[in-house]
């Protein structure tokens, strides 16, 4: 529960902001109001530099997230992953107020860069601090319910523009949908005395009596633990906690800087890996979609009612497929996941594409209707194949691959490059659509094509493992201070008693000890 609840609140945080522009953009009041369109003969015309300032709203958005995403890995590092959540919840406080009070576009603009910053430094941190605090076994099911609080903010994002799209003042119908952006971090702060410090930090900076104490606490109830015969979690937080502190030990060992992430093989690989990927699941033009839905249903044929009605109605559909993602994820496994969604994002694009330059490039005098009904239901499909194995098994993977010493940085390189991503698409889809239409698919359909090779070959499987066991994949198993199932429970003596000489699956015969087992660790 303390991981769900940190994760369900962090990520509204992070994920209403980042969506709430897309009704933003589609309200009549706020185009005018920005002065982004001018009447033409009684009718709304887009104003000539209405294009590339929208494209600004959203890049820097992404630009702020970049910046944030990789701020919030060091205060995460230095002052802990509480400490990280102050930082985020601050920009977010900070963005979302001045957004909410925006006198122009330029002021609209700016604290859109603290906005994003404060977003995304929240999608950095929540799945590092869930990954530190769930057992292995159901890592993905705690990590990728995460996801529920995002896709819950989106939706949440789009029904408040719905909504407040019939108030009757019209400052109101963009202004207030924005303000509601604050409730999210400010109830982060007020539920964070409540939740535990990440056990793995203590250990990193020598706080081992904190760090035993939270460990037994979050296995305190009954059927917490795994493969633990008392049934209450005590044994399996006792073996938890003595691997977490051979492996802090020797990780305090090894050199946690950036230079190192792309200099040692294994390391590079890991970064390869969790950046790959982050960049392919936006390469299939999710978030192209989200921001710019409207926009393509009104290149449909559809009003503005419409637009936001059909917006809330994709937004909710990726509500239960992250759930049944985050349900499946630590049967099936990451892998099939990721390949399975992205060969189905890459095929629902390549038939929205064929319909849209068919039927609605431009619409017919007479439009076909089934048409133009089958884009919005492909549209709603590629939503719900993204949400099960994209965000369900990518949050979890980029949370799991990297050692507690550069876990925090590694989340944010991954998270950075989606900003980067992100940042490069939005600031020309709005040129794009209007100069080259339904061709700007193509590029994600090429990219989402190679990735899917990349995928099989490159990406190794994760599931299960504990995460100081995650190192033995990318070819470290010297790194790994003792396995799992090495240490085991004297039941006579009640100590936890190493055997150095067993086998495990993910360890060859080089494995090395590095502290001495005759340590008490309880």
């Amino acid at each position: 529960m303390v991981c769900l609840s940190i994760g369900f609140v962090g990520q509204l945080a992070a994920s209403y902001p980042a969506s709430v522009i897309g009704v933003t953009l589609a309200q009549p009041a706020f185009l005018e109001y920005m002065g982004l369109v001018t009447l033409v003969d009684g009718k709304q015309q887009m104003t000539k530099n209405a294009n590339s300032l929208i494209g600004a709203t959203t890049g820097v958005f992404q630009a702020g997230a970049f910046c944030g995403v990789l701020a919030g890995s060091w205060v995460m590092d230095r002052y802990g992953r509480k400490a990280g959540t102050v930082f985020c919840a601050t920009l977010s406080i900070v963005g979302g107020t001045c957004l909410c009070a925006a006198q122009s576009i330029a002021m609209f603009i700016v604290f859109r860069f603290f906005a994003g910053a404060g977003s995304m430094a929240f999608v950095g941190l929540i799945p590092v601090y869930s990954a530190e605090l769930a057992p292995p076994k159901l890592r993905g099911i705690f990590v990728g319910m995460n996801l529920i609080g995002i896709t819950f903010g989106y939706a949440l994002a789009s029904y408040m523009g719905l909504a407040f799209y019939f108030a009757k003042a019209t400052a109101a119908q963009w202004r207030a949908p924005l303000g509601l952006a604050l409730i999210f971090p400010v109830a982060m702060l007020l539920v964070l005395p409540f939740v535990p410090e990440s056990p793995r930090w203590l250990l990193m900076v020598g706080r081992a009596d904190e760090a035993r104490k939270v460990t037994m606490q979050l296995h305190s109830v009954r059927g917490g633990g795994q493969d633990d015969s008392d049934g209450d979690g005590t044994e399996y937080a006792r073996r938890e906690f003595c691997q977490m502190q051979m492996q802090t030990a020797l990780d305090q060992t090894l050199n946690p800087t950036w230079l190192q992430m792309f200099t040692r093989h294994s390391y590079r690989k890991r970064v390869v890996a969790t950046c790959g990927f982050a960049f392919l699941g936006q390469s299939t033009a999710i978030l192209v979609i989200n921001n710019y839905g409207p926009t393509i249903y009104r290149t449909l044929g559809y009003g503005t009612l419409d637009q936001l009605i059909l917006q809330c109605g994709w937004i909710t559909v990726s509500i239960p497929s992250n759930i049944f993602g985050a349900c499946i994820v630590d049967r099936v496994g990451r892998k099939p996941l990721m390949l399975a969604s992205v060969s189905a994002c890459c095929t629902c694009l390549i038939i929205e594409t064929a319909l849209i330059a068919s039927f609605a490039s431009p619409i017919g005098a007479i439009p076909n209707q089934a048409a133009l009904r089958a884009c919005v239901a492909i549209i709603y499909l590629f939503q719900a194949v993204y949400g099960v194995g994209i965000d369900g098994a990518g949050v979890v993977f980029y949370s799991e691959v990297f050692p507690t010493h550069l876990r925090a940085k590694g989340v944010a390189l991954a998270m950075a490059t989606i900003s980067l991503a992100n940042l490069t698409y939005l600031q020309v889809t709005a040129t794009a659509f209007a100069n080259i239409g339904w061709r700007f698919f193509l590029v994600f359909i090429a990219i989402s094509s190679v990735g899917l090779v990349w995928i099989y070959l490159y990406i190794p499987e994760t599931k299960g493992v504990p995460l100081e066991e995650i190192a033995a994949l990318f070819g470290d198993p010297d790194e790994v201070a003792i396995f799992s199932e090495n240490i085991q429970l004297n039941r006579e003596t009640n100590e936890l008693v190493i055997n150095n000489n067993a086998a495990h699956p993910l360890a060859d015969s080089s494995t090395a000890q590095h502290l001495d087992t005759k340590q008490s660790f309880y």
